[in-house]
């Protein structure tokens, strides 16, 4: 039996995959994947990463690496999910306090299962320094790779 994952990835997804700390330590079986980190990384990505996730060049990566299922369903596989592109430890270790700092309100925000609402504030933290016109430029490619999937998804 493998030791409990540090994170916990889902993997049949309707908007997008999310990672999650395992602070439970629980054994997952195939419903979600397990991510074991580094342990030069460990204690930075637990706390941080499951928030710095959610912003807008990750939902595109992941529309980029994952693949559509029936009904427009996004899965990432292990492989998968090893190219998708995540926020670096040097931008989760200098944008630390403020990614803790705004933990509840993106969990708020998700919970009302406003997602976009939740990455634009994480990506007021993480991507301060694109211009307006580049977030836009990511935002809008991520909208339409989604849109193309939920469409594939209602024809198949």
């Amino acid at each position: 039996m493998l030791e409990p994952a540090d994170l916990l990835l889902t993997y049949m997804n309707a908007d997008t995959a999310r990672l999650t700390t395992n602070q439970a330590s629980a054994l997952h079986l195939n419903s979600v994947h397990g991510v074991y980190l580094k342990p030069e990384v460990r204690d930075v990505a637990r706390e941080v990463l499951p928030v710095a996730s959610l912003n807008s060049v990750t939902l595109l990566g992941a529309e980029l690496v994952g693949r559509s299922y029936g009904g427009g369903v996004l899965k990432i596989e292990p492989r998968e999910a090893d190219r998708w592109w995540m926020p670096s430890v040097v931008t989760m270790t200098k944008h630390r306090d403020a990614l803790v700092e705004l933990k509840p309100r993106v969990q708020r925000l998700l919970q009302t299962k406003n997602l976009l609402g939740a990455v634009a504030l994480v990506d007021e933290v993480i991507l301060g320094d694109l211009s307006e016109a580049q977030l836009r430029a990511v935002r809008d490619d991520h909208a339409a790779f989604m849109q193309r999937r939920v469409t594939r998804g209602k024809s198949g």
